[in-house]
């Protein structure tokens, strides 16, 4: 006989190895997804063959395992050294019996699966310094040219667009004016342009159309000109005279300019996140991997072996980005971003942030391709848990990003790289 009981504390399935390391609000979510069966003595639990839509792990009694070689041994739930499933695989060989009245927690084995597959929670860039990974030849070299350049602060930077440090400067000025700050916009024709397709875009679009610099900083404010413009011209950084290195940065911006508008529609549903700080933080958060690729124009090992381009980027574009962004002196949320954002199972903060945003948005940027694969499933992402007041479910997600897919689409052709 199977009778579902009250559920199991987060502490009592601590002593599953399956769950003892996982941040607590997803362990709590993941616990919302369970439930806890009683089974009588006598009562068969698996049987050899058939497929179990459910993995089981042994709360209290006692269960007799029968292998398919004859062999027979005794789960207790007792025993903390059993901290694995009774039926780990789905058409096992083995048939399971309840010797004692029993507990199982059950948990689905999609579920099952997806959690087996998760990232360490901890992140090594999140505690420790770039460090050589073992390896040798040029990668080597490389490694170690960075790593010394970094910590000696030799690294060749790239420089903050011209128009960005007067827009700055003009923005921050109290004493300034709708018509000082298009003055300034102004003198790059190219951006006004793209302003004003942004303030009659759906995302910021109002009862009447703009057709003028002034009135457009008047409707979006400045802090949302501020960001736009720092947004356009971050393009102008995204060129080089090599076909490989450009089509890579093609590639970079792409990814960039397709998250920078999901972390705007995920920031219109977060109290407390700005949509246009949060379009700059998601064109900002791989600005280490656009400097690794302006430093490999001088190596030429670098930019004819595309292998180990990737490999120095992911191990070291990190703390490049945080270089480049407090060289830029943008606040500290801007290089956490940097430094965290593919940090998937890390809870940095107790209120969601900016580097949450990033976090998810990347993850929806990688649906329907082959990096899926590699990335943890939505739902087991402590970031998920935090956004838009911790009530997003992976179908009202999609669904935020479904409504607003004309605003996303509008923001992504916008930020399109000129000529690409």
């Amino acid at each position: 006989m199977i009778q579902r009981v009250t559920a199991v504390s987060a502490n009592r399935v601590k002593s599953f190895s399956l769950f003892r390391n996982l941040p607590k609000r997803v362990l709590e979510y993941i616990l919302g997804q369970t439930h806890v069966e009683h089974h009588n003595a006598g009562s068969e639990i698996t049987h050899p063959g058939e497929s179990d839509g459910e993995v089981h792990f042994l709360l209290e009694g006692e269960v007799k395992i029968s292998q398919g070689s004859g062999k027979q041994t005794l789960r207790s739930g007792d025993d903390e050294a059993n901290s694995a499933p009774l039926n780990a695989v789905s058409l096992g060989e083995d048939t399971i019996v309840a010797t004692t009245a029993i507990d199982t927690l059950c948990l689905p084995r999609e579920l099952f699966d997806a959690i087996r597959n998760l990232p360490p929670v901890v992140h090594k860039r999140s505690s420790q310094p770039i460090e050589l990974m073992d390896s040798s030849g040029p990668e080597a070299t490389l490694y170690w040219e960075f790593h010394e350049a970094i910590r000696e602060d030799k690294l060749e930077l790239p420089s903050m667009p011209d128009i960005a440090l007067r827009i700055a400067k003009v923005v921050h000025d109290r004493n300034s004016d709708s018509q000082a700050i298009a003055r300034v916009v102004q003198a790059d024709p190219t951006i006004a342009a793209r302003i004003i397709s942004v303030v009659n875009s759906a995302a910021y679009r109002g009862k009447q159309t703009i057709d003028n610099l002034p009135d457009a900083v008047t409707r979006l404010g400045r802090s949302v000109t501020h960001n736009l413009v720092i947004s356009f011209a971050l393009g102008k950084l995204f060129h080089s005279r090599s076909d490989t290195l450009q089509s890579r940065m093609t590639k970079l911006w792409q990814h960039v300019s397709y998250v920078a508008p999901i972390c705007h529609e995920l920031a219109r549903v977060t109290p407390g996140l700005e949509p246009d700080q949060a379009i700059l933080c998601g064109l900002l958060h791989d600005i280490g991997a656009l400097a690794i690729l302006g430093a490999a124009r001088s190596k030429p090992v670098l930019a004819e072996n595309p292998e180990l381009l990737d490999q120095v980027i992911e191990n070291l574009k990190a703390e490049v980005g945080a270089m480049v962004l407090r060289k830029w002196e943008f606040p500290d949320y801007f290089v956490q971003t940097a430094l965290h954002a593919e940090d998937w199972m890390e809870d940095i903060s107790h209120e969601p942030d900016y580097v949450d945003l990033v976090v998810v948005a990347q993850l929806h940027a990688y649906v329907g391709t082959p990096m899926m694969s590699s990335l943890p499933r939505l739902d087991l992402v402590p970031a998920f848990h935090k956004l838009a007041l911790g009530k997003l479910t992976p179908r009202h997600s999609l669904g935020v990003l479904e409504n607003a897919k004309e605003r996303i689409r509008e923001l992504k052709e916008m930020l399109a790289l000129p000529g690409a």
